[in-house]
This record gives C-alpha cells, structure tokens and sequence, in this order.
C-alpha cells in the first residue's frame, strides 16, 4: 500500500496529519496539518468551495444531460430539495465538471474488440453548422472519440483516426466509414502502414440492405440519433466551446456512467476493459477520481484503487 501523500498549498511540504474538520454551509470537510510550517488545508475532492452539497450539484448535472432542460433542472431542485439555484449556475456546473471529467477518462485506453464505425453529426451553434466528428466499438458500444469543428475539414476525421490509432488498446479488424473523402485520408496518415492488420471499409451508404451490402453504419448512426434526440431539446447552442463542453458531458456519462441494455447492464467502459470500480453514483466517483488523481499517488498502471479516503470514508483501499 502506497502512504497519503498530500501537497501543502502553502510550503509544498507532503508531511501532513489529518486534524480535525472544517464546517461550511455545504456540510463539513476533513482538514490536514502540514508537519512543516503548521497551515491547515482541506483536500480537493471535486466539490471545494462550493456553496451546494455535492449531492445536489451532480443531481443537477445529471439530470441536465439526461433529458431535462435548465429551466426544469431549476424547478425540480426547488421543489425536492429546497434548493435554489439559478439556470446560469447549473450550466456552469455542467461545463466545469465536463472538462474535468474530459480530462480524467482522456487518459485512458479501452480495449477495442470489434469493429469500428465513424461518422459526423450536424450540431447548430447560433444557427451555424457544426460537424461533431465521432468512433465508436460495435461490439462493446464504447465511444472512442469526439471532435467539433466550425466546418466540414480534415481534421475532424484526423482527431478520429489518432485516438484509435493511439488512444485505444489494439487495433480493430474494420473500420467503417461513409463515402466523405476526410475517412480515407485520414486513414492513409495513420493506418497505411498497418493496412494488413486494419481494413478500410469505405463509402457505406444507409440504405445498405437495399443495394445487398455486407457492412452497414447502423451503430454509428444510432449514436449520432442518441446526440439528436437530446441536441434537439436544446434547439441549438450559443457557442461552439459549450456545445463541445455539453456533447463531452453526454458521451462521458455514456461510456462510464449509464448502462446499457445489451451489455447485461455493464457500462461500455467497463465492456471495453476499464474497470475504475465507481461507487453507485458513478458521476460522482468521476468526479472524485479526477481531482485525486492529480495527487500522482492515488492509482496504479492498471488504474487500481490504492488509498482514496475522503471526509466519510467514501473510497476505501483495495
């Protein structure tokens, strides 16, 4: 087992005891004494400084990228809870804790098993075409990637082809695109070398049934159909970088937090051979692992828990 070793915001020192707790209107924190020059720090769970109970900030979130709309995300807050917060608020949260949680899974690989399927999606911002780039498993429905571009170039398709080229563990047999020339440029810079290895299936129309066609982009177009049907309670977006911070959110909260029905209820991480072991609220263990993994003494190579214990004992050593 590795020992706590927390940095003193103050003197840098790692020499620190726990001492006592710090009371706010959010609930009370553990608090640490550095050995060294004697301040008294609260650790980073995610949920520093907020004036909400961490429970309420991820309820919101959650149910913003679930379906609900600001406005309803305001409503429901107030009437179960009693909280009041503002819809400028809750949208903050959102983006913050996206970025965050982008940051934390973009660190790690999933285990490609079947073949892959790429394709784009039309995303409006102030009524403006965006294209929202994206890779995703057949077989353990993980979506590799995600990309949003002002237009229809090359390096959408680049950012795709890199993540499953060096993002991802192994290779998958196919890759199956539409007929937009972007996928096979694309492929040519990353896989020519390993054309042998991973094939190119280009230019699958949807209608591919009718013209007796052996691949199809079904999975693809599902998942795009899955950012549709959410994109359009929005009716559009007012920038392209919370657009881009908000389909993060979806596709995190895809991958690690919502199970799927054809996997047995298993999400696709954990499908795709990323087992971070998250609690029953997932979103929030997201959340947390990202902030103690800044520490550099929270996990393994495998991405093993080794000792992450907050204020109530949330995470415990393996």
């Amino acid at each position: 087992m590795v020992e706590e070793k927390y940095t003193c915001p103050k003197c840098g020192s790692q020499d620190s005891i726990w001492r006592g707790y710090r009371y706010n209107e959010s609930g009370k924190k553990r608090l640490r004494k550095c050995k060294s020059c004697g301040a008294k720090f609260t650790i980073d769970d995610g949920f520093l400084r907020r004036r909400f109970q961490k429970e309420h900030i991820v309820e919101a979130v959650s149910l913003y990228q679930s379906g609900l709309s600001l406005s309803k995300v305001k409503d429901h807050m107030w009437q179960h809870h009693g909280v009041k917060v503002s819809r400028w608020m809750i949208l903050l949260w959102c983006r913050d804790y996206s970025k965050k949680i982008d940051k934390f899974t973009q660190t790690l690989q999933p285990e490609i098993k079947g073949n892959v399927h790429a394709d784009e999606v039309i995303v409006k911002t102030k009524g403006k075409k965006n294209w929202y780039w994206g890779a995703k498993d057949r077989k353990t429905k993980f979506k590799i990637a995600g990309k949003l571009t002002k237009r229809r170039t090359l390096s959408g398709a680049k950012h795709v082809f890199d993540r499953i080229r060096n993002g991802c563990k192994g290779l998958p047999p196919k890759i199956i695109t539409d007929k937009l020339g972007h996928y096979r440029r694309a492929y040519n810079i990353f896989f020519y070398r390993l054309r042998g290895k991973c094939k190119l299936v280009h230019g699958v129309p949807i209608a591919c049934k009718k013209y007796g066609l052996e691949h199809n982009n079904n999975c693809a177009e599902r998942d795009n159909e899955r950012i549709k049907q959410r994109y359009k309670i929005t009716r559009g977006f007012k920038n392209s970088e919370s657009a881009e911070d908000f389909l993060r959110l979806l596709d995190n909260c895809y991958n690690f937090v919502n199970p799927h029905m054809s996997l047995g209820g298993k999400t696709p991480a954990e499908e795709a051979g990323i087992n971070l072991d998250l609690e029953r609220n997932k979103l929030m263990s997201l959340i947390k692992l990202f902030h103690y993994s800044l520490y550099g003494e929270f996990f393994s190579e495998n991405f093993e828990r080794i000792n992450c214990i907050d204020g109530r004992g949330a995470f415990k050593s393996l």
